[in-house]
C-alpha cells in the first residue's frame, strides 16, 4: 500500500481517537472552572491541560511518524518523552508547583523540536507549527521575567536552526518521498497542534468569563451590603432625632421651672402647686420617653409592633393632659372633644402617643399666646380620627408639598421657640408603618390642621 494510503487511513483513525479524548478533556474542564477565581488556579490547571494534551499529541505524533516511515529516532524519542507529560501532569495534580514543571516541560519541547526538525525535513517539515505551540503556552502559562525569556529564546532557536539549515551548518534528513506525504504529515500536526491550542485558549477564556462573573455578583453583594448599612444608619439617624425631639421640650420645662425655684421667684404659697406640676412634668416626661424608647427599640430589633386594646376616650384624654401643663406656659388652654361613642379597640398605642405628642407640641409652639387648641377624636363604624387645630399663620403651599420629607430646616414658634423640622416627618414615617394617614389641611376657623386617621374595616 502506498505511503500517501496509509498515512490517509491513519488521519482517520487519529481522528476518531482524538474526538471522545478531547470531549473527555473539555468535559474535565467544563466541571472544574466554576471553581475558578483567580489567576493561579487557572494556570495550575492549563498545566495539567497542557501535560495531558502533549502525552496524547507525542504518542499520536510517534505512531504517525512511524506509519509514514520516519527515522527511528524521531518517533521513539516522541514516545518515549511523552511519559514525561504524563507524570508531569500527575505532579501538578498532586503537589502544585506548576510553574516549575512547566518551565521542565518547555525545555523537553524544545529538545524533541529541534530533533523533529534534524529528522524531518527540516524547514519542510510541521517544526515551524510546534515554535508556534511553544510561543501560545509560555505566554499563557509562564509568570514573571521567564515569560519574555522562554519568548526571546523560541525565537532566536526557531532563527538559528532555520539559518542554519540554509547555509548547511546543520545537516536535515528527508524522509517525504513526494508531496502526498508531505501534505499528511503537515495535517496531522496542524489537527492536532489547532486542536491542543483551540482547547487551551477556550479553558482560559471561559476560567476568565467567569471570574468576571463572580467578580460581578460579588461587586452586586457588596452594593446591596452597602446599601443596608446605609439604610440603617439613616434609621438610626431618624431614631436618634425622634428621641431627641420628642425629649426636648419636656427636659426645657423642667429645667425652666427648676430655675425659678432656685431663684425664689414664686410666692410662698405657690411651692406647693409648683412640686404638684413638676410630679406631673416628670410623670409625663417618663411617659414620653418609654413611648419613644418602645418605639426605638422596635424599629432597631426589627421586631413586630404591639397592640394593646384601650379606650379611645381615656387615650386621647391621657394626650390632653399630658400636654396640658406645656399649654400653660403660653396661656393656652386644650379643648378636648369626642364625635361619636366611644370604643375598645386593639392599637399600637405607643406609636399613636408619639405621633399625637409631637402634632401636639407642634399645634402649641406655634399658635398664639392665649389661643385654644383643638383636640379632637372623631369615631364612625367604619373611621377612627384624630384632628389637632391650631390658629396661626398658616403653611405655604410651597412647604405644604415637601412638610413630610426629612430634611433639618430650623423654625421658630410665636415665642421663639427653635424647632428643628424633623418631627412631622417621623410622625409621618411611623403613622404610615402603621398604615394610618397623616395630612395637613388649613381652614377657616382653625388655621392649621393635622388629621391622622385609618379605617377601621
Amino acid at each position: 500500500m502506498p505511503r500517501f494510503c496509509k498515512g490517509l487511513k491513519f488521519i482517520i483513525f487519529e481522528s476518531s481517537l482524538f474526538t471522545p479524548t478531547f470531549m473527555l478533556i473539555t468535559k474535565g474542564l467544563m466541571l472544574s472552572e466554576e471553581n475558578v477565581t483567580d489567576l493561579g488556579y487557572i494556570q495550575r490547571q492549563m498545566a495539567k491541560i497542557f501535560s495531558l494534551l502533549t502525552f496524547f499529541l507525542l504518542l499520536i505524533l510517534g505512531f504517525s511518524d512511524f506509519m509514514l516511515g520516519m527515522s527511528p529516532v524521531i518517533y521513539l524519542s516522541k514516545i518515549a518523552l511523552s511519559f514525561t507529560f504524563i507524570l508531569s501532569y500527575y505532579l501538578v495534580s498532586k503537589y502544585g508547583k506548576s510553574q516549575l514543571i512547566v518551565n521542565i516541560l518547555l525545555i523537553v519541547a524544545h529538545v524533541i523540536i529541534c530533533i523533529n526538525f534534524k529528522y524531518n525535513d527540516g524547514n519542510d517539515g510541521p517544526t515551524i507549527y510546534a515554535f508556534f505551540l511553544m510561543l501560545v503556552v509560555s505566554s499563557l502559562l509562564i509568570q514573571g521575567w521567564l515569560k519574555l525569556a522562554w519568548y526571546l529564546g523560541s525565537i532566536s532557536m526557531f532563527f538559528i536552526l532555520f539559518y542554519g539549515e540554509v547555509k548547511g551548518y546543520i545537516l536535515v534528513e528527508n524522509f517525504y518521498s513526494g508531496v502526498e506525504n508531505q501534505f499528511v504529515d503537515h495535517t496531522l500536526a496542524i489537527l492536532w497542534i489547532s486542536a491542543f491550542i483551540f482547547t487551551v485558549l477556550h479553558f482560559f477564556i471561559k476560567s476568565y468569563r467567569n471570574q468576571s462573573q463572580l467578580l460581578h455578583t460579588i461587586k452586586e453583594r457588596q452594593d446591596r451590603s452597602l446599601e443596608e448599612v446605609k439604610m440603617l444608619n439613616d434609621q438610626k439617624n431618624k431614631l436618634i432625632a425622634l428621641l431627641s425631639h420628642d425629649l426636648k421640650n419636656p427636659i426645657g420645662m423642667l429645667h425652666t421651672t427648676l430655675g425659678l425655684v432656685e431663684k425664689d421667684a414664686f410666692e410662698p404659697g405657690e411651692m406647693e402647686q409648683i412640686l404638684f406640676n413638676l410630679k406631673g412634668q416628670s410623670y409625663h416626661l417618663n411617659k414620653v420617653l418609654n413611648n419613644t424608647l418602645s418605639w426605638v427599640m422596635t424599629e432597631l430589633e426589627d421586631t413586630p409592633i404591639q397592640l394593646h386594646e384601650i379606650s379611645l376616650s381615656e387615650l386621647t384624654k391621657e394626650m390632653k393632659d399630658m400636654m396640658a401643663m406645656q399649654a400653660e406656659e403660653k396661656n393656652q388652654t386644650i379643648d378636648f372633644s369626642i364625635e361619636g361613642d366611644d370604643k375598645n379597640i386593639s392599637l399600637e398605642i405607643n406609636e399613636i402617643k408619639i405621633i399625637l405628642k409631637n402634632l401636639m407640641d407642634n399645634a402649641i409652639k406655634f399658635a398664639p399666646v392665649n389661643s385654644t387648641i383643638h383636640l379632637k377624636l372623631k369615631i364612625n363604624e367604619d373611621k377612627l380620627s384624630w384632628l389637632v387645630c391650631n390658629q396661626g399663620a398658616t403653611i405655604s403651599a410651597a412647604d405644604q408639598k415637601n412638610l413630610f420629607d426629612f430634611r433639618a430646616r430650623t423654625s421658630y414658634g410665636t415665642r421663639k421657640e427653635k424647632g428643628t423640622g424633623v418631627g412631622l416627618p417621623l410622625c409621618k414615617r411611623i403613622a404610615d408603618k402603621i398604615n394610618f394617614q397623616l395630612k395637613y389641611s388649613s381652614s377657616k376657623d382653625y388655621k392649621n390642621c393635622f388629621t391622622l386617621s385609618r379605617k377601621l374595616a
